[in-house]
């Protein structure tokens, strides 16, 4: 907080450094002044530097991130590169670049959580205290936070930072975390710097480069390497247990498991039960239709035969007589059909015998007693 702060190899710069090779060597090694003389004590009661290795393209975060570096120590920092690729949509809760997520990116870099984080805290300040914390970057239109303008907003501050610990601004929830993740994995090791031998000559080398005059010696350099440990990076990627393939795969072992068919024996079950289908419907539609379509059959039916013999006869109907019987006086026999009604469209004339045109004439037999 409050101190200098420079990044190396940003995607910025026009040279961009490269390594082609493994090993200390190869690396970047910086030697950093401590300068406790100019500490402030309110501000930091360390000494040393501090040191994140992060991606190009994201942002650092130093109070995040990182780790410190103790003077008349050199550190040596192996890397290895890291990525994880998690599956979005129905498998998990993650989001490719940002866009889905309801929270403005405030920095000039790609989407992480951290850069959301961030800029939801911003927003909430803005919102709730009407000006930009100092720290992180602020919208367009939107002035930083001022006493002269802005008397209650550190009052305001402290009581959004304890707001923003309990989420109770929600942004741990809004922000989730990114599909795809670079990570470097960091091993360091420390060893005395400089030696007692060689301390005296390193001293004057360093004063006669850069004109500098160490006071304290070795409480007041640091020196630390990073380097590749190998030119080789490790991917995690997510994939589905089970997928399409896997789930009719396991369907067909299990059915041929427990019950000895194959494909042939299930399409020939198949066919059986379409079969069964089939001739239940034509048989529960000729039933439907005996029923109610067929005049000659059923209760209804001689209703309406009933019906239409009373309603309207035809010009050639010649009602059965009926017989006449000398038996024991009694009550008079009902009426009954003594035969099923004719086929109407047989009634019509009869061609004469003897093959001449002319008129027509009907008889009716009358029957014996």
């Amino acid at each position: 907080m409050y101190g200098n702060c420079y990044t190396f190899n940003d995607k910025n710069n026009s040279n961009l450094w490269m390594s082609s090779m493994p090993g200390i060597n190869n690396g970047l090694s910086l030697m950093l002044r401590a300068e406790q003389n100019d500490f402030i004590p309110l501000l930091s009661t360390v000494t040393g530097a501090r040191v994140m290795v992060h991606g190009q393209d994201e942002p650092a975060f130093m109070d995040d991130g990182g780790f410190n570096l103790r003077p008349g120590v050199e550190t040596s920092i192996s890397m290895r590169k890291e990525t994880l690729d998690r599956l979005g949509g129905d498998y998990g809760d993650c989001t490719k670049n940002g866009s889905d997520v309801p929270v403005e990116n405030l920095y000039p870099s790609k989407y992480t959580q951290q850069v959301c984080i961030h800029s939801c805290f911003q927003e909430s300040m803005i919102k709730e205290c009407g000006c930009a914390y100092i720290f992180y970057p602020r919208p367009q239109n939107v002035e930083y936070c001022d006493y002269r303008k802005h008397s209650s907003w550190g009052y305001c501050y402290y009581k959004l930072q304890v707001d923003f610990s309990s989420d109770h601004l929600g942004c741990f929830t809004k922000c989730r975390k990114p599909c795809s993740v670079t990570s470097y994995q960091l091993s360091a090791g420390y060893s005395r710097w400089p030696s007692v031998t060689s301390q005296e000559w390193v001293f004057q080398m360093l004063s006669r480069q850069n004109n500098y005059t160490v006071n304290n010696k070795r409480n007041g350099v640091a020196k630390v390497n990073i380097f590749f440990k190998e030119l080789n990076y490790k991917t995690n990627s997510e994939s589905p247990s089970v997928t399409m393939v896997t789930l009719l795969s396991n369907l067909g072992s299990q059915w041929s498991l427990w019950f000895g068919s194959s494909v042939l024996s299930v399409v020939e079950m198949a066919e059986l039960v379409f079969d069964l289908l089939v001739i239940m419907f034509l048989m529960l539609l000729r039933r439907f239709r005996s029923r109610y379509w067929s005049p000659g059959r059923g209760g209804r039916g001689a209703q309406e035969v009933a019906s239409t013999l009373a309603s309207s006869p035809p010009s050639h109907f010649c009602p059965h007589p009926m017989s006449l019987s000398l038996s024991q006086p009694g009550p008079a026999p009902s009426p009954a059909l003594t035969a099923p009604p004719p086929a109407y469209a047989t009634l019509g004339p009869r061609p004469s015998p003897g093959g001449s045109a002319g008129a027509s004439s009907s008889t009716c037999p009358l029957g014996g007693p």
